[in-house]
């Protein structure tokens, strides 16, 4: 499996307060961007591709939770595919004629919260972290789906 290419996106800080930057440095998130289409195949066989140019903060885990649910770690390639479906409501797919459409579009956020276990499990295997990552998106993963619904964000299409 390839791994997505990935580079960090500025924490912006110059020029704020000092309250401002303690904020930031207690509930920022850094976010990334992939630098080249990725292309991944799911667990069913199919294969997505994730658009250059999508900016993702990965797994939203609670910093006090970054030791077992590493959002940059284990739970890195379930969470990019994950945060692409939240924000458009489809993935990418490549047919077996090599043409792009959209993967389970409008499916809604069962469907990603589910995607996000089954890419889990598939990849690392690991039913503890799966399951407790997913029942913590169950929980609070609303938040995320609502800012997503109102952000209306260009779609981005691979090259």
């Amino acid at each position: 499996m390839l791994m997505p290419m990935l580079k960090p996106v500025r924490i912006c800080t110059k020029g704020k307060s000092f309250w401002q930057k303690l904020w930031i440095l207690l509930s920022g998130v850094r976010t990334w961007e992939v630098v080249e289409d990725w292309v991944f195949i799911m667990p069913c066989g199919t294969p997505v591709v994730i658009p250059r140019g999508f900016v993702m903060d990965g797994a939203s885990t609670p910093k006090f939770l970054w030791g077992l649910l590493d959002p940059m770690g284990i739970l890195l390639i379930q969470g990019i595919i994950h945060d692409y479906g939240y924000r458009y409501n489809y993935l990418w797919a490549i047919s077996r004629k090599g043409n792009l459409y959209k993967y389970h579009q409008n499916k809604g956020r069962r469907f990603w919260d589910k995607t996000f276990l089954d890419v889990g499990l598939h990849v690392n295997d690991m039913q503890v972290t799966g399951w407790l990552s997913w029942l913590m998106l169950r929980l609070f993963g609303w938040i995320a789906w609502g800012e997503n619904r109102r952000k209306n964000e260009v779609e981005l299409v691979p090259q």
